[in-house]
């Protein structure tokens, strides 16, 4: 697909089609890819680029081969994220007034298609970890216990990895839906359903993602309907190439870039038990490094140059990727580095 679109920049062909900016780039300039976006035209002129609500050529092509590389049943693209993926999963896996366990840190899509289907939610806390003020893995013995007390829940839906890196291992006897939207770098977990946001931690386009089809359990001619339910007749081909650009460079090159990624992980935690004032959460998914400084980091991440996922008072969040460079992790170390030197002044000060 990536090359289609690199071809169309080329074509001679004039379009009377959508979009409106007829990839003008003469006219608009070249600030954005208006020559490679491109709506579901038949093929007349150039090639046809399929149609996400009926694929039957490129994007079938590329579904069949992001299923063979997580190694799924099937796989549907998303251009709504993993929002219109999990819309379009639970919908498809329940019938209105129905029961299901939903973990209490799902995303907020969960509770919105509990709305939308007028589910009934029953929820399972997960573990809290009140130094770090975040949840931990679901136990079994929650699951178990709800199960017990609901026989009638027709439907289990819990997130792992967690956006902070905790993965629930759970043996569900009723259907399971996942959102592994923070792990699309990791092994699918057994569920019925699984969907992951390609853009969160493998180099794709904001706003992609693949919902994964586990399980024969699943009502795929429903699901497919679900999908056509959520997500735009008007999928745009820049976000889509950038999946099956995702999937060809974890084809060819999966080894050595995780190879690398997992090395510089090794160098930076080996590093960070030089420590002695900072503390690293320890999670099952080690590419997210969370940190609790004990003061503000704001002020000395803006000094680096540092951008965190996210700084909730002193805790701070750094996701890391496969497209993370060696000279990026030093950085990063180093800032880290003067944090911990800061805490120590802070805690002298204070004897």
């Amino acid at each position: 697909m990536t090359n289609l679109l690199h071809a169309l920049q080329q074509n001679t062909a004039v379009p009377f089609h959508m979009p409106g900016h007829k990839r003008g780039a003469a006219m608009l300039g070249d600030t954005l890819p208006w020559a490679m976006d491109v709506t579901e035209i038949p093929g007349v002129v150039t090639p046809s680029f399929d149609n996400l609500q009926n694929p039957e050529g490129v994007l079938f092509d590329l579904m069949r081969r992001a299923a063979a590389l997580w190694g799924s049943r099937a796989a549907y693209i998303s251009v709504n994220g993993s929002t219109g993926a999990i819309l379009a999963g639970i919908r498809a896996m329940t019938r209105q007034h129905d029961t299901i366990l939903v973990a209490r840190n799902c995303h907020m899509s969960v509770f919105h298609v509990i709305e939308l289907c007028e589910l009934r939610p029953v929820f399972l806390e997960p573990e809290w970890l009140p130094e770090w003020g975040i949840y931990g893995k679901i136990a079994q013995e929650t699951l178990d216990r709800a199960l017990a007390a609901h026989p009638e829940a027709t439907l289990c839906v819990i997130t792992s990895p967690t956006y902070e890196g905790f993965q629930s291992e759970l043996t569900c006897p009723i259907p399971l839906y996942i959102d592994a939207a923070h792990g699309a770098h990791l092994p699918l977990p057994k569920a019925e359903l699984v969907n992951i946001s390609t853009h969160k931690t493998l180099p794709a386009l904001t706003q992609t993602a693949l919902l994964h089809v586990m399980s024969e359990r699943v009502d795929i001619p429903k699901l497919e309907h679900n999908l056509r339910v959520f997500q735009t007749t008007s999928p745009s081909y820049v976000l889509m190439a950038s999946i099956e650009q995702c999937v060809a460079m974890i084809e060819e090159q999966r080894t050595e870039l995780f190879a690398k990624w997992r090395q510089r992980l090794d160098i930076f935690y080996a590093h960070a038990r030089n420590w002695q004032n900072l503390r690293l959460l320890q999670p099952d998914d080690r590419s997210k490094i969370v940190v609790h400084c004990g003061l503000d980091p704001a002020d000395v991440l803006h000094k680096h140059r540092i951008e965190p996922e996210y700084i909730q008072n002193d805790r701070v969040l750094f996701m890391t990727s496969p497209c993370d460079t060696d000279d990026m992790m030093a950085a990063l170390t180093m800032a880290l580095d003067e944090l911990d030197a800061v805490l120590a002044k802070n805690i002298l000060a204070l004897v």
